[in-house]
């Protein structure tokens, strides 16, 4: 070992006939005190110990990486989605409130109070639309899913 001589304290341990066979076949072979061999067997563990966790930790990152991208992706459609809705929306509103002030209307008639029949036509095709684009969406995850 070419590490600089350090004071070092004395410990007693009581280690197994076995285990200290091994340390003192060791420290013969590499022509070391026991003292040594011991701490090169300490710094072998806790490198072993922190390249295990930096493994373990990259299979994590890869895997979370990895999920993150699916969801991503969702995520940002439903952004795009909302996006348009608001845009519609604001729109929508915009006409309502020039028709409101055109026609010089002076109450508003809720659904609540009333519903015209072209309403209710109107909210059964968004029903339709959404039932319909609901089973695509199935159908498509489902061959998805069996590829």
């Amino acid at each position: 070992m070419n590490e600089k001589k350090t004071t070092k304290k004395g410990s007693y341990f009581l280690l197994n006939p076995v285990t200290k066979d091994k340390i003192q076949t060791i420290a013969g072979e590499k022509n070391v005190s026991q003292a040594d061999v011991i701490t090169e067997a300490i710094d072998h563990f806790y490198a072993d110990r922190d390249e295990k966790y930096g493994v373990f930790k990259n299979m994590i990152s890869d895997l979370m990486d990895e999920k993150l991208a699916a969801m991503q992706d969702k995520l940002q459609r439903i952004q795009v989605t909302g996006n348009v809705v608001d845009r519609d929306t604001k729109i929508l509103l915009e006409f309502m409130n020039h028709y409101y002030l055109m026609n010089e209307f002076k109450d508003l008639i809720t659904t609540e109070k009333y519903k015209t029949n072209g309403l209710q036509q109107a909210e059964d095709l968004i029903q339709k639309r959404i039932h319909k684009h609901r089973q695509k969406k199935l159908d498509y995850e489902k061959r998805k899913a069996q590829k």
